[in-house]
């Protein structure tokens, strides 16, 4: 199969798996299913991080879902679950100050394990306990939140194709450009303006407000990772998914963005 066509076809499957079983099971067995996909990030992310072991690198993936198995079995979950998302907002508020300086100088480049495997944690665990929380409150948000993410990364696909030339962050990933960019931003906030209008859900600006936030962070998740894979000397962070790499390549963005939808959501009182 041609690499264009196994990224559709692998793209199709996901969103299908994502869609179906964020409306048809229950919120506690679609946290299962995203703590299963987060595992298996974190098991690339400790490679990425040169962790060695079988062993050690199942117990490092483990240690990133245990955070939010306690805080989902705990009574006062909902509460818990926000924190550790507000705790994901202020880590990538450091992250997108790292990756803009590293565009700049080429500095800092941390690349100990300890320190990569503590930057794993501090992405995983608010990432998913955002999507917790986001499920036990409203599954339709899942569904809003990965349409923000996956129409911005469509569109910076094409419009980068399109009318690419400027290189956006060149340091850290030479393929994007501001004309990638520019598109998936106007296009993303013309997609949600026209679905809310059809729907007559939220007010405008709010709805803007909350939409260019995530946005910003979807693209700080997925230059972070490119960031990553760039100091590791790699192009991918695995080969499960055929034509997309690995399952930290198309959960980046999210690991970024669903903290800060999150707590966008509460914070403008959604």
């Amino acid at each position: 199969m041609a690499p264009l066509a196994a990224r559709l076809v692998t793209g199709l499957v996901l969103a299908g798996t994502v869609i179906g079983a964020t409306l048809a099971l229950p919120p506690p067995v679609t946290i299962v299913l995203f703590a299963c996909v987060t595992v298996l990030g974190a098991l690339e992310w400790s490679g990425l991080a040169g962790l060695t072991g079988v062993g050690r690198r199942v117990g490092y993936a483990l240690l990133t879902v245990a955070p939010v198995a306690v805080a989902v079995a705990s009574d006062a979950f909902t509460a818990q679950l926000l924190w550790l998302a507000v705790a994901g907002c202020a880590w990538w508020v450091v992250a997108a100050a790292w990756v803009l300086a590293y565009q700049r100088s080429g500095a800092p480049a941390p690349r100990g394990r300890v320190t990569l495997l503590v930057l794993g944690v501090v992405v995983l665990v608010p990432g998913l306990a955002a999507l917790a929380w986001l499920l036990l409150r409203d599954p339709v948000h899942v569904l809003v939140l990965f349409a923000i993410v996956w129409s911005a990364d469509i569109l910076a696909y094409a419009g980068g194709r399109r009318w690419g030339r400027r290189r956006l962050i060149s340091r850290v990933s030479p393929g994007k450009t501001w004309e990638g960019l520019w598109c998936a931003l106007a296009g993303t906030l013309l997609l949600a303006l026209a679905v809310n209008a059809w729907l007559a859900a939220l007010p405008p600006l709010p709805l803007l407000v909350l939409v260019l936030a995530t946005f910003v962070g979807a693209v700080f998740g997925d230059l972070l990772e490119s960031l990553l894979k760039r100091l590791r000397g790699v192009k991918d962070s695995g080969r499960l998914l055929p034509g997309h790499g690995g399952v930290l390549d198309r959960i980046d963005s999210l690991l970024a963005a669903g903290p800060i939808y999150s707590v966008a959501l509460y914070s403008l009182k959604l």
